[in-house]
């Protein structure tokens, strides 16, 4: 087993958030909900399509007031603990928006019995130049994430395979957030039954649980990713930008607006410079703004601005529209479209 994966573990085993995220409570109350607006999933051979139409995401409409804010806040705050088990789980060396997609669309692949071929594989990372793509992917192979595997037919093609350690932690990553995803939404009592046999069904193994279940999910969460990066235009990644957007949103609602510090330090990557130009491109491209203090002018807050509200509850409630319709395809039994 690779460093990375050893290291992996031990971080799982002392990180109480990561735990959380991991062990909740059964469901102990059953509860309807009304209907939820559908979303299209794409086969990975093809495009994978985002929720609705992300790029008119700039105006409210009655589509953004169908959650609570509470529940919209619950479903951040579920996706917060998502990133932080996927850090646990990777290590810093590989907490990019690129690793996420490259790690993601090769397992997807394989569970649908189709490998990704080599080029596929480096599009899929969405940024970089050709050659700084080539060696992130000669990186995952290195850490026994990935091997490359010649057309039996055509030698001139050349697939991507996850190993069996990737299996094994993608697999367990993939089932454990789709646990808790199921669990967030009877907490949330958005679901119309309780979902204790798909929680069993979640827990077991083998391929068809992989086809059944953890294969829609990922292709859920890789939506979730396109979502994001349509509703902003490509300019703010997740892995920059979606910790300090999200958290800066949460603390005007809350009338307790984040310094300038706090709003470098919930940044999972990067030197202090680095996040300081992060915060001061959003501030100039109108997503954030900044406020002295009332009472001290050496502080600083970072609000966000009303550009930056509609953006998020567009995404959030797409998103949560799109986990809904998911899950309960999955209380049905079936699965993909």
């Amino acid at each position: 087993m690779s460093r990375q994966f050893e290291k992996a573990a031990d971080v799982r085993q002392n990180d109480h958030r990561h735990q959380q995220f991991h062990h909740v409570q059964r469901p102990a109350h059953d509860r309807g909900s009304g209907k939820s607006r559908p979303h299209r999933y794409r086969a990975a051979a093809r495009p994978l399509a985002v929720f609705g139409d992300a790029g008119s995401s700039r105006s409210n409409g009655p589509e953004t007031e169908r959650f609570s804010r509470e529940t919209l806040q619950a479903w951040m705050q579920y996706m917060e603990d998502y990133g932080a088990a996927w850090l646990a789980d990777t290590g810093k060396e590989f907490y990019s928006q690129e690793y996420w997609y490259l790690v993601a669309m090769t397992l997807v692949r394989h569970w649908q019995g189709a490998p990704l071929n080599v080029s596929d594989a480096c599009r899929s990372m969405k940024t970089g130049s050709s050659k700084t793509r080539e060696n992130r992917l000669k990186k995952v192979i290195a850490e026994h994430w990935c091997i490359k595997i010649k057309d039996r037919v055509d030698l001139r093609r050349t697939y991507l395979e996850p190993t069996q350690d990737m299996l094994l932690l993608g697999g367990q990553h993939f089932r454990a957030s789709l646990d808790r995803a199921v669990r967030f939404l009877w907490e949330q009592r958005l679901l119309k039954r309780s979902p204790t046999a798909l929680l069993d069904e979640i827990e077991g193994s083998g391929r068809e649980l992989d086809k059944l279940h953890l294969l829609p999910w990922a292709e859920f969460l890789i939506g979730y990713t396109d979502d994001w990066n349509q509703t902003f235009r490509n300019r703010f990644r997740t892995d920059e930008y979606w910790l300090p957007f999200v958290r800066c949103l949460r603390g005007g609602w809350a009338n307790q607006p984040l310094t300038m510090g706090e709003a470098c330090q919930c940044m999972s990557t990067g030197s202090t410079r680095t996040r300081e130009k992060r915060i001061a491109l959003a501030v100039s491209r109108g997503m954030l703004k900044r406020q002295r203090g009332e009472q001290d002018l050496r502080v600083t807050s970072i609000l966000p601005t009303s550009a930056l509200e509609t953006c998020l509850l567009s995404h959030f409630t797409r998103t949560l529209s799109g986990v809904d319709t998911l899950v309960h395809r999955l209380l049905d039994g079936r699965g993909r479209p």
